[in-house]
């Protein structure tokens, strides 16, 4: 289902996976969305799996992953320790192998220790190798305020990211 964002910050659903326009609109909150993409991208390729800290049992920090290692396994809903290098490190290996991985960090202010593995590998391999491996992996970091938290928890530190060449 593809969606679009209301004024109020909710996504509004127009179409469903045939492509045909609903008669009716769906409201979801930003996590209802997320849990639906990441849901539907599991529906249709073997390939994507999610790891991280609590998204198996727990359904993550939000619950965005809520029921999903019910519904699609724990080999494809992997619950990992708390080593945000590891997180990212290991969806590399991952993706280079074939996978689709969806590493998620509990915080963007946790992502510290990960950025070595982000700029110095998953960004750099597809130039180093010629082109002959890619890093096809998400990695989901909720971050900014509004939920009155901690100062690791509200940091907004995307510009790191979206200004080092080969991530996107």
């Amino acid at each position: 289902m593809s969606s679009t964002t209301a004024d109020d910050g909710t996504a509004e659903a127009e179409t469903d996976t045939n492509g045909e326009t609903d008669t009716e609109t769906d409201t979801l909150t930003l996590v209802e969305a997320v849990r639906d993409a990441l849901y539907t991208e599991l529906s249709l390729d073997e390939r994507v799996m999610i790891l991280g800290e609590d998204v198996g049992e727990n359904g993550g920090v939000f619950r965005a992953t809520a029921e999903l290692v019910d519904e699609f396994s724990a080999e494809r809903v992997v619950d990992t320790p708390l080593a945000e290098s590891g997180i990212v490190g290991t969806g590399i290996g991952l993706a280079l192998s074939g996978l689709r991985p969806v590493a998620e960090l509990q915080f963007m202010g946790f992502s510290y220790p990960a950025f070595d593995q982000l700029v110095s590998h998953a960004a750099r391999l597809r130039s180093r190798s010629n082109g002959q491996y890619s890093v096809p992996m998400v990695i989901r970091m909720p971050y900014g305020g509004g939920i009155r938290a901690p100062e690791h928890h509200s940091e907004s530190k995307e510009a790191f990211f979206v200004h080092e060449p080969g991530l996107k």
